[in-house]
């Protein structure tokens, strides 16, 4: 009898070679669409953000009449008799809008910088830690990416309150206050709706609500001026670096008395320059000056760009092609990196009574 040879059908090196090649394109082809569907997703969870936001602030106004102010101070002093502490922000005083309302009525609103968590022992912001820590408004961007740890600090806030817009050409915006800000002079706006130490209607946006952006997102990463480096921009603290832990977050305002243009008002009145906080930091509200997303983050360059809460950093966010923005009559939109900046100043203000370009 012949023996019989029994040969196994099976795959060739070649022929895995080949399989495992159409393989990889194929993933190759999916994985753009994938990441294309979670971005739809951030984007649209950033838009629902938004959206709380600007219905928070209308519930707010239809209940005192008028609007929180973008920042507030606290009247309790921090540097001496006549000086002020940190108040806080927008966001504290809408927290009852956002479903937080066991929080508001737990956190402390009075004493040394209730707004500043960071404040040292005692004062309202160390007894608010816990709380704002345990707190959870809508204040970060799904898309955005995180830096470093909050370990002894509220979460950060991506979505800033406009205050206004500097250096227009079209309006002639006398509400602005200028100061010397790192390597350069910095403007902050009192021509928007969240300004500091404001607390203005709605009716004082002549220009109307469907045209007067009222937050605008400011959570993104720009290259740095030696074009290696990036920076983290923050509406909370201005920007950080990666692994930069304990930044300030949402609850925080401002030390400064007054409205702009003159947000010191009491400097020198009291002798030996007593009352002066001489602190012009604003936090969680901006001033726009800049295109979306400017680079190089450099203030010898952008005057008032700064990590320690600049007057003029730019909106900014992970989105590619620009950030979402909420407006006066509750909409929001998506602003493309592209617009016309003299657009996105008149967006800014109220009431600068000019036709708006395409956005």
């Amino acid at each position: 009898m012949f023996n019989r040879r029994t040969f196994k059908s099976g795959f060739t090196l070649v022929e895995l070679l080949v399989v495992i090649a159409i393989i990889g394109i194929l993933v190759g082809l999916l994985l753009p669409a994938v990441q294309a569907a979670r971005e739809a997703a951030r984007r649209m969870q950033c838009s629902n953000n938004v959206k709380q936001l600007g219905l928070a602030l209308h519930n707010y106004e239809s209940t005192f009449k008028r609007l929180p102010a973008g920042c507030t101070n606290s009247a309790f002093p921090r540097g001496g008799p006549g000086t002020h502490s940190f108040g806080p922000s927008y966001i504290g005083g809408i927290l009852p809008y956002l479903e937080q309302t066991a929080a508001f009525n737990s956190l402390t609103w009075g004493g040394r910088s209730p707004g500043y968590v960071g404040e040292s022992i005692p004062s309202g912001g160390n007894l608010n830690l816990r709380i704002a820590q345990g707190c959870n408004p809508p204040t970060v961007c799904p898309s955005f990416s995180r830096f470093g740890q909050q370990p002894n600090r509220e979460n950060y806030n991506v979505y800033a309150g406009i205050a206004g817009a500097a250096d227009m050409v079209s309006f002639n915006e006398t509400r602005i206050f200028s100061f010397t800000q790192g390597g350069g002079i910095a403007r902050a706006s009192g021509g928007g709706l969240l300004g500091v130490n404001s607390f203005l209607k709605f009716s004082s946006a002549t220009d109307g609500l469907s045209n007067i952006m009222i937050i605008g997102e400011q959570g993104g990463k720009i290259l740095r001026l030696d074009r290696v480096n990036f920076s983290w921009i923050l509406a909370s603290q201005g920007a950080a670096l990666q692994g930069q832990n304990d930044v300030t977050g949402w609850l925080i305002g401002t030390r400064a008395a007054g409205q702009i243009p003159f947000p010191d008002p009491t400097c020198g009145t009291q002798g030996n320059n007593g009352g002066c906080d001489r602190d012009n930091r604003f936090f969680n509200v901006t001033t726009v000056r800049y295109r979306i997303k400017q680079a190089p983050f450099a203030d010898t360059i952008f005057g008032g760009m700064s990590s320690n809460m600049g007057a003029n950093n730019p909106l900014a966010s992970f989105h590619p092609g620009g950030i979402q923005a909420g407006f006066g009559d509750g909409s929001v939109q998506f602003l493309s990196d592209s617009i016309e900046l003299e657009t996105l100043k008149r967006l800014a203000t109220r009431d600068d009574g000019q036709p708006l370009g395409e956005f």
